[in-house]
């Protein structure tokens, strides 16, 4: 750790696209209040991320794992509804599959980053976020729009909104002694959950950890059904699943100014699929067995003057295997098989001319293919070539940032008939202004137009794609305000946001589940959506060592068709969409024993585009509480946790006809060495 003065001292000499107030696609660290703390292997000013939130050009909100815990977030869904705007399908369970969207563009149109390099599945289009532990994390961001971080690859910024994971640091170089982060999490509904994390440093130049966790679950849990004045308690069927991730993440300081990174992960998942609830009929024959595999190395070196460069490549492997027992299929089963291949190459290089100004350019090639035995053609595949070419303005109250992103897509099969090739130039800007100068009050402007390709299910799928299928094509604009405010007495922060945005999409493909694993692609033609997102959170200090911290956020939005005033769904609101939704949480912080009350909800939404009442959700509001006590024996560490989720045991459904689970609780130890 160095004082401020030195920090700056070095920004100017070695990294000086940092002094400008930019990030070298760098993790968040902590959440802190002392703004002199800072960590030069992650190349992070601490304290300085609240800030950036606040004066960010385009909407941008995060959580560090330590936010997490003092909103009593349970898993990465629970994380995802803590954010504003975000609409989450989920089947229930813990081996319910988790999609999302934001601001009504679809899961398909938000983009994750996982430790700077984005996820993709060439198939389906849509990043299961269970994937990812969220023991593993150290922060979870959203951005809509473009991220003032330019430094980036250009793939990370061909969103419409990134979500942006990132895993738990490295050690300190200095750090000799081994950290090993023990926990097991037993749950409700016959769940176990051990998880293991290994750290060190071997010598002076070379970090390793391992990271690994085992999940099953029957989940068997209950729920009420209603057949008219008749109600009965079932239980959920065929949901049984055994899932386990390994991670193994090394980093080379080359010198003090360059780094390598390599990843290795791998993600197995033998899940049973509990159908659909249709009365009575609860029995589901269906499984899916998930595996992925990736390696990845990233490369950094900020040496020379006013110039960093940064390597990324990748390789991506995953094989989905899907079955169906049932006698309506010939010879009595269904069995559907998938593999994708990815090879990912990313080159980013930025130029900071002036203290004031600074420019980016970014190239990313991208290879993807699909073998299947499940689409009209044969051995589809993908090249794509998409490059950015981004400039900074940031004085001290003005920040202003551009970028033009041209995206090249050609596709091509071993036999059929192929989807057509696709190129477009799109632009984007996006300002901040801070009107005050000795108040931390930003106003923020931003524009967007994105380009999406359709995936190969939408294009190829049996009975389903075509290969004519428009892409989508989106037009985004963001109006918000932000205010932070510091120490005043009892309330130690308070931060307040609020954003009004339009969004219009054109050639809109919606994706309605028939079950948890095949979807039926709708093309809208033309949809637009309004909406406002509100956030705030305060921390106040009632007594030494006591404080009382609340976090809440608040979303409105209006998703619509289109396409003609003759159309019966016209400017009805769009699928699974609801109008109304938003979440609060209050944490008691002290000596003895943390304690987190917190409640999500929404309004009802409908499961098909035309609001039929048969298709009517009903809205619903869960709340939930977390105990926490973390203490030392010596030099071991101990965490205990206790969280009982739909304290209530609210019944409600995300997705028709999939109940979600009623009242539950889980108890997490953890030891840290």
């Amino acid at each position: 750790m160095l004082s401020e003065r030195l920090f700056n001292q070095y920004l100017s000499r070695v990294i000086p696209a940092c002094a400008a107030g930019m990030l070298f696609a760098c993790p968040v660290l902590a959440e802190k209040r002392d703004t002199t703390a800072v960590n030069l292997d992650e190349y992070e000013v601490v304290g300085e991320r609240l800030r950036r939130e606040v004066s960010s050009s385009a909407p941008t909100f995060s959580m560090t794992d330590e936010r997490m815990k003092t909103m009593g977030v349970t898993d990465i869904s629970d994380a995802l509804h803590r954010l504003p705007g975000i609409n989450i399908r989920d089947y229930g369970g813990a081996g319910g599959m988790k999609t999302v969207s934001v601001r009504g563009f679809g899961s398909t149109h938000t983009g994750v980053v996982y430790d700077d390099v984005a996820l993709s599945d060439c198939q389906t289009g849509s990043i299961d976020l269970q994937r990812y532990s969220i023991d593993n994390l150290k922060s979870i961001s959203l951005i809509v729009g473009d991220n003032d971080d330019i430094f980036i690859p250009a793939k990370a910024s061909a969103s419409a909104a990134t979500i942006i994971l990132r895993s738990m640091p490295f050690l300190e170089p200095g750090d000799s002694l081994p950290r090993i982060t023990a926990q097991m999490r037993v749950a409700s509904f016959d769940t176990y959950n051990p998880y293991l994390r290994i750290g060190f440093n071997a010598g002076r130049h070379f970090s390793l950890s391992a990271t690994g966790e085992y999940i099953h679950a029957k989940n068997d849990y209950p729920f009420t059904l209603k057949n008219g004045i008749l109600s009965s308690r079932e239980r959920r069927d065929n949901s049984m699943m055994n899932s386990g991730h390994a991670e193994l993440n090394a980093r080379w300081r080359i010198s003090n100014s360059s780094t390598l990174d390599g990843k290795v992960y791998y993600y197995d998942n033998d899940r049973q699929l509990p159908g659909a609830v249709v009365l009575y009929n609860n029995e589901s024959n269906e499984t899916l067995h998930d595996r992925n595999f990736f390696g990845q190395l990233t490369y950094r070196n900020l040496s020379v003057r006013n110039f960093a460069f940064q390597g990324i490549a990748k390789f991506n492997w995953d094989a989905t295997h899907y079955s169906d027992t049932d006698g309506m299929y010939p010879g009595g089963k269904r069995v559907e098989k998938y593999w994708q291949r990815e090879a990912y190459a990313s080159a980013i290089a930025l130029y900071k001319p002036t203290e004031s100004l600074t420019f980016d350019y970014s190239a990313d090639y991208i290879y993807n293919s699909l073998t299947t035995n499940q689409m009209a053609v044969t051995g589809p595949y993908r090249h794509s070539i998409i490059q950015s070419l981004t400039g900074k303005f940031k004085s001290r109250r003005l920040l202003v940032t551009a970028r033009l992103l041209m995206s090249v897509y050609k596709n091509g099969v071993k036999s059929g008939e192929s989807a057509e090739d696709r190129n477009k130039l799109s632009p984007s800007v996006s300002v901040s202004i801070q009107p005050l100068r000795d108040r931390l009050l930003f106003l923020r402007a931003s524009y967007k137009d994105i380009f999406r390709m359709p995936t190969f299910n939408e294009s190829y799928y049996y009975h389903m794609g075509s290969t004519s299928l428009k892409p989508e094509d989106t037009q985004q604009f963001n109006f918000g305000v932000t205010w932070q405010l510091g120490t005043k007495g009892v309330l130690k922060t308070l931060v307040l946001t609020g954003d009004v945005y339009y969004n219009s999409v054109k050639d809109k493909i919606v994706a309605l589940p028939t079950n948890m694993f095949i979807w039926t692609m709708t093309n809208l033609d033309k949809a637009r959506a309004f909406g406002a997102d509100l956030t705030g959170s305060a921390t106040f200090g009632i007594a030494r060592r006591q404080s009382l911290v609340l976090s809440g956020n608040y979303s409105w939005q209006r998703v619509q068709p289109r396409t003609s005033p003759s159309d019966p769904d016209y400017n009805k609101q769009v699928a699974y969409t609801p109008e109304h939704s938003g979440s609060a949480s209050i944490c008691w912080e002290n000596p003895w024993v943390d304690t987190v009350v917190h409640a999500t909800g929404v309004s009802e939404r409908y499961g098909t585009n035309s609001n039929l009442p048969t298709t009517r959700l009903k809205g619903y509001m869960e709340f939930g509480a977390s105990l926490m006590r973390s203490f030392s024996l010596r030099r071991v560490g101990i965490d205990l946790r206790l969280d009982v989720t739909n304290i209530f045991d609210t019944q409600y459904e995300i997705v028709a006809h999939y109940p979600m689970p009623g009242r539950a609780w889980r108890f997490t130890l953890g030891v840290r060495i």
